[in-house]
């Protein structure tokens, strides 16, 4: 046995006995209702703490507007961010992410199209939120919307499709205006 699968194993069983192993009272007064992962994500949407997430099985998802932005991801950026400018830009970053989780990752000249589409927007954001001005870091945002557009497993892995697709690419931040 690894080192590795040693730390795991430990890990494991260290979990386990946290967790205080299984219960096999489920109808005395020390049954308890298991905890899902749902539920507290649910407890944080509730809460606002999390924005409210489309997890159906579509890799689409709703699109009421046809903007090309998932409705939830529409009113997450409504709601976070007020300027006009620094909205536009947010919506077009969602847009490109959309894209790159919707591109046929065998298509090469598509899926190249979207990531150029994808860097028109990285410098849009970074031109409309500037380091330095105790806003939101342009990173921070891109980082955001990406794991907010492949909040489930199939538009993940749709995305990290679209990513090994760029394998042996080379692509520049273009500069000058790229905002749409």
């Amino acid at each position: 046995m690894t080192f590795y699968q040693l730390a795991a194993s430990a890990c494991i069983g260290l979990a386990v006995a946290a967790c205080g192993g299984r219960d096999d009272d489920t109808t005395g007064a020390g049954a308890t209702t298991p905890v899902t992962v749902a539920s507290p994500l649910v407890q944080l949407e509730n809460s606002g703490a999390l924005p409210r997430l489309d997890r159906s099985a579509s890799l689409a998802g709703p699109d009421a507007n046809n903007n090309g932005v998932r409705d939830d991801i529409d009113d997450y950026i409504n709601t976070k961010f007020t300027d006009p400018k620094q909205r536009a830009a947010v919506l077009q970053d969602a847009r490109t992410m959309q894209k790159a989780v919707l591109v046929d990752p065998t298509n090469k000249e598509a899926s190249k199209a979207v990531s150029l589409e994808m860097m028109a927007a990285v410098n849009c954001v970074s031109s409309r939120f500037p380091d330095g001005q105790g806003l939101e870091s342009a990173s921070a945002i891109g980082a955001k919307i990406e794991a907010i557009t492949t909040n489930t497993k199939p538009r993940l892995k749709a995305y990290l499709a679209f990513n090994k697709s760029q394998d042996g690419t080379a692509i520049s931040l273009p500069t000058g205006d790229t905002c749409e």
